[in-house]
């Protein structure tokens, strides 16, 4: 607890009183300056009783004025723990104030960050749907191009397959037709080849029994020069078969009388060689021959 000057100085100078009188000192009049207000004592000779009483309303008094300044110190405690419970209250109340000042700014910032945010995204979200929608005509153009150039390959792949169709079923017409000329011109050679052959085998035939008659009339006629008839009328058959170089293989008695088979069968060996085409063909008619001899008959034969 601080005490002010004034007081300090009015305890001082009380106390210098005190000692003055109990020395037995006169003194007329004393002045005592103080800070406060400045107080007069008229002093005159006094007893000691004088001097006790007065020494006891003098402590009397400094401690009535001791107490009140006590209870003046109390108050003014009272009113600085006021002032201080105040102050602090108001100190709170401005915390508090800061602090809502603060929150409200924190809560001002979050909501601009957020306002911020909000606005970024939406400016973002902006160019990113503008940018989807960009690329989205882009594929859309890009995609009708695909389709226009897909719609035209198919189209031309389409007139190409068409063009070949027609193509292949011109070729195919055309090596049908070829065939078919073909094979029309390979049937009439066949049948002109056909008709040559069967007008050269013809040709052959005649000309082989030309020479097979030709040739049986020579081999006939060899044989009846050779043939001592009997004198009796009869007949004999043979089957002679003929080697390629006229000689005779084998003589068969078909049907006839002993006499005329007997002389037949030595006129046809005195006959050999007979005559015989080199023909193959003539040949393959005359190497197996049917003859008769018959008395009195010069032309008949096979």
């Amino acid at each position: 607890m601080k005490f002010n000057s004034g007081l300090i100085i009015s305890i001082a100078a009380h106390l210098l009183l005190i000692v003055l009188v109990a020395l037995n000192y006169n003194f007329s009049k004393i002045e005592v300056k103080q800070s406060g207000p400045v107080q007069k004592i008229n002093a005159t000779a006094v007893n000691k009783k004088n001097v006790d009483d007065l020494v006891k309303k003098i402590k009397q008094k400094e401690s009535d004025k001791k107490k009140k300044e006590v209870e003046r110190l109390r108050k003014l405690k009272q009113q600085e723990e006021h002032i201080r419970k105040k102050r602090i209250e108001e100190e709170n109340k401005v915390k508090q104030a800061k602090k809502k000042q603060a929150e409200a700014e924190r809560k001002r910032k979050v909501e601009e960050k957020k306002a911020a945010d909000a606005k970024k995204k939406r400016i973002a979200d902006d160019k990113a749907r503008k940018k989807k929608q960009e690329e989205d005509r882009k594929k859309k153009i890009e995609a009708d191009k695909k389709a226009k150039a897909e719609a035209e390959r198919k189209r031309k792949q389409k007139e190409a397959e068409e063009k070949k169709r027609k193509e292949e079923e011109a070729e195919r017409k055309r090596i049908a037709e070829e065939k078919a000329a073909q094979e029309a011109l390979e049937r009439e050679m066949e049948a002109q080849m056909q008709a040559e052959q069967e007008e050269i085998a013809a040709a052959k035939q005649q000309f082989v029994m030309s020479e097979v008659d030709k040739y049986n009339t020579l081999i006939f006629q060899q044989i009846k020069r050779n043939w001592i008839a009997p004198e009796q009328k009869g007949k004999c058959s043979f089957r002679i078969r003929i080697a390629s170089g006229g000689l005779i293989l084998g003589i068969t008695v078909v049907d006839g009388d002993s006499m005329h088979c007997e002389s037949g069968q030595r006129a046809i060996n005195k006959a050999e060689p007979l005559p015989m085409s080199k023909d193959p063909e003539v040949f393959a008619v005359l190497k197996n021959r049917y003859f008769l001899l018959e008395n009195e008959k010069s032309d008949d034969n096979d």
